[in-house]
């Protein structure tokens, strides 16, 4: 059985020598402390809690503080023995404070999905939650949401009127709609562990909604780029130092299999002719099995780190671009202009370099998809058990990029000897013209 008193700590004084009122909860035998609006000196209290009488409004401070431990006692109580008995004292604390609350039947997922959005530390995570959020504020043209206004036919409802129209007045694909509803689906689901307790059978988010909702399926567009476009892509040369610059970002990509744009703008330095960094995208709290990757520097990669090094590795990228955003903006504004003077029928970005290394990889060079996925950095769960005992072999990835790597070569040399076989018969046909109007 829990107990509750009113005590006041002698050391935690604040300047005009005060000390704050506090429920000591008693329970399991832990202590935990609820703190009140109220301030005594120390010794204007004894040793049960009560106040004594020269203290000033020390009657009505009683009063109070009496009415504030039964209203505590009372939600000790209605919790029920069953649940208790199993608790924490901070666990139960936790519950009593929830329950007293003002709004304690009212959650707001508006305001608990940008305290989220605060504490996450990724990014890119931080503006899917940021930007899902304001999608459910826009439609339902409210700034608080009881979450128990997330209903299934409320979500159902607006995926269907998302197709019709979105915040900026025009249509939305499917990919941009999964993109909002995984988000709202993910911020629910931290809603509900932070708010239920299944350990101890308390609900104050029950069910699930998205259950019964139906999240259009993304399905991602072709961003695959053939060899012969690859290399109109490398050899295209513009008077623009930007344009020049995505191009040669770009090949830097695929040349390192792959790497992602933000762990290319974050490499230091090398290491004996090799380029180690770990990928920023799976780099999370949860994830502790990261494989460090490693990236031979090729003779065709060596010319463009050269070429954007002065003092220091890849210099020109930091000093000319001071964060991450206007590095990845200039780059694919850059390749935007390389698709228009090719007249591609589509537009390339950044991660077009990825995609395209493992096709060429699996389609043309016969690498296994165990091994791309070694080279892209995929953490294979099938696989954890073994990757404790193997040491990691870059050879694998060395051979593999070489491969990938060689196909260009490969093509140039084709259309070079297609052009020199061209040029000889054409040269024989000339011959034989002149021949038979001599005759």
């Amino acid at each position: 059985m829990a107990t509750f008193k009113a005590i006041v700590f002698k050391g935690h004084l604040k300047q005009d020598g005060t000390s704050n009122i506090k429920i000591r909860i008693y329970h399991n035998r832990e202590s935990q402390y609820i703190a009140t609006c109220y301030f005594i000196q120390p010794e204007g209290m004894d040793g049960v809690g009560r106040i004594l009488p020269n203290v000033a409004n020390g009657e009505m401070i009683e009063y109070e503080i009496n009415a504030y431990i039964q209203k505590i006692r009372r939600e000790y109580l209605k919790l029920g023995q069953d649940r208790t008995q199993f608790m924490s004292c901070k666990d139960l604390k936790e519950q009593i404070e929830k329950s007293l609350a003002p709004d304690a039947e009212f959650i707001d997922f508006v305001e608990f999905a940008q305290n989220i959005v605060i504490q996450t530390k990724k990014k890119k995570t931080a503006e899917w939650y940021s930007s899902s959020i304001a999608t459910l504020c826009w439609y339902t043209k409210r700034k608080k949401i009881d979450i128990k206004l997330i209903t299934s036919f409320l979500l159902n409802k607006m995926i269907k009127d998302l197709y019709q129209s979105g915040p900026a007045g025009i249509p939305l694909e499917p990919g941009t709609i999964n993109h909002y509803l995984r988000g709202l689906r993910a911020l629910y689901n931290k809603a509900k562990l932070l708010y239920n307790n299944e350990d101890f059978d308390i609900i104050r988010i029950p069910g699930d909604p998205f259950k019964k909702v139906d999240i259009p399926e993304y399905r991602r567009k072709r961003k695959n780029i053939d060899i012969i476009t690859l290399l109109k892509i490398r050899d295209f040369q513009s008077n623009k130092k930007r344009t020049n610059m995505a191009r040669d970002v770009f090949m830097m990509m695929f040349y390192m299999m792959g790497v992602n744009i933000n762990d290319l703008y974050s490499i230091s330095c090398e290491r004996r002719g090799r380029l180690e960094y770990t990928r920023s995208k799976t780099n999370t709290e949860k994830n502790h099995e990261q494989v460090p990757l490693s990236v031979k520097i090729e003779p065709e990669l060596r010319v463009l780190l050269n070429k954007y090094t002065e003092g220091y590795f890849l210099s020109y990228f930091h000093t000319n671009y001071c964060s991450l955003n206007n590095f990845m903006r200039a780059i694919n504004n850059g390749l935007k202009d390389i698709c228009l003077n090719l007249e591609l029928d589509f537009k390339i970005t950044t991660n077009w370099a990825r995609h395209s290394w493992a096709s060429l990889a699996r389609n043309k060079a016969g690498v296994p998809k165990a091994d791309i996925d070694f080279c892209l950095g995929h953490v294979n769960n099938d696989y954890k058990m073994a990757d404790i005992y193997i040491d990691i072999d870059y050879s694998i990835c060395d051979k593999a990029n070489r491969t990938v790597l060689d196909l260009l070569q490969k093509k140039e040399e084709k259309k070079t000897e297609t052009f020199a076989n061209t040029k000889t018969l054409y040269i024989f046909a000339n011959r034989m013209v002149l021949s038979w109007m001599k005759q």
